[in-house]
This record gives C-alpha cells, sequence and structure tokens, in this order.
C-alpha cells in the first residue's frame, strides 16, 4: 500500500475503534460503515481480511451497506492501530561537524557540505599544509612554498591562494575568515567542535 492508503487504513481502524469505545459493553457485532473517496470498499475488506488474520475480529461481512463485524477485540485494535500508527524514523546518518580536508579529492567537508579545491594549485597546497597541523597553529609561507615547489612563485602566491580558499569556504561552507594571514605565516583559525 502507498503511504495515503496507509493513512487511511489508520483511519479506518481507529473508526472502529471509536465506534466500539461508545458501547458499554463490547459488543458480539457490530455495524460499521466507514466512508472515505481514497479508501473504498474492496480497500476496506483488504483491510478487515488482515485484522481477521490477526484475530482481532472473528468475522466480517457486507450487509445493507454496512460491515457486519463480529468479535472485535477493542484492546487488540487499539494496540494493533498503535503499533501501526508509530511512523519509523528514518535511519540518520552521523554529520560530521568537524571540517576535513580529503587530499585525494580536494575537498573541504564539513556538515554534510562540500567545498571543492582544485588539486594541484597553489590553494591545494595551501590546504595540505595547513590541515596537516593543528588547527591555530602557524604555518611557515617559506614550508609552503617549498612543499608545494613554487620555485616560480613567490610567497605573495601564498598570500593569493588564502584569500581564494577563504572565498570558496565563505561561499560553500558559511564559514568568514577561515584562514589567517600574519607577515610571513599562515593558520587555520577556525575552532573545531
Amino acid at each position: 500500500m502507498n503511504m495515503k492508503n496507509e493513512h487511511e487504513k489508520l483511519s479506518f481502524i481507529k473508526s472502529l475503534i471509536d465506534q466500539l469505545d461508545h458501547h458499554p459493553r463490547l459488543p458480539v457485532t457490530v455495524y460499521f460503515n466507514y466512508y472515505s473517496p481514497n479508501f473504498d470498499t474492496e480497500q476496506q475488506k483488504e483491510a478487515l481480511v488482515e485484522l481477521k488474520k490477526r484475530k482481532l475480529i472473528s468475522s466480517y461481512r457486507w450487509s445493507d451497506g454496512d460491515f457486519v463485524i463480529t468479535k472485535p477485540s477493542r484492546t487488540g485494535l487499539l494496540e494493533y492501530w498503535q503499533k501501526l500508527h508509530i511512523e519509523p524514523v528514518p535511519e540518520q546518518k552521523p554529520v560530521d561537524t568537524k571540517i576535513v580536508f580529503n587530499e585525494e579529492t580536494g575537498e573541504i567537508t564539513k556538515d554534510g557540505k562540500v567545498c571543492p579545491i582544485p588539486i594541484n594549485t597553489n590553494q591545494y597546497f595551501l590546504c595540505k599544509a595547513l590541515f596537516a597541523v593543528p588547527f591555530g597553529m602557524d604555518v611557515t609561507e617559506t614550508d609552503i612554498v617549498d612543499m608545494a615547489d613554487w620555485a616560480k612563485d613567490t610567497k605573495r602566491s601564498v598570500y593569493d591562494a588564502r584569500g581564494a580558499v577563504n572565498k570558496r569556504i565563505k561561499e560553500k561552507l558559511g564559514i568568514n575568515n577561515f584562514i589567517r594571514w600574519r607577515t610571513g605565516r599562515v593558520r587555520i583559525d577556525y575552532e573545531q567542535k
């Protein structure tokens, strides 16, 4: 059954329980009429077949526009309705709240969001150097230039790469001033939670 029919089935069973609630003593036979444009007589019969299989009713038949239901178990119907009524909680994968750099893909991720960094660029080598040390620890521009073998580049390239990474991270992850630059040094200015 689709979700809409499941909801209608729940309403059908609840309506039967409500009708049983109006009797001071549990009746042996109940005349039950349920109208829903989305849950026709055939679907109601299918629900009653299921209730009979579960021994929540003894039998049913159609007579003069009503279902004649014998020996309904109010307690059993209520327990079954409650069991169906509880919607399963979708399995949730834990969201990683830490910000992580994947050297293989060049992606910085946090809370399921992804910030791509082009591989083998100044930005990539800057991230590789900064994520290799604890957050807040300074890395010298010289170390980054040497690691990336930017012989043709200057220390200004580190400053420019920092600006480009900060812009990407702000756009994709919503974090301002992720990488700080101080004369000759850069560091990640972000506190992991």
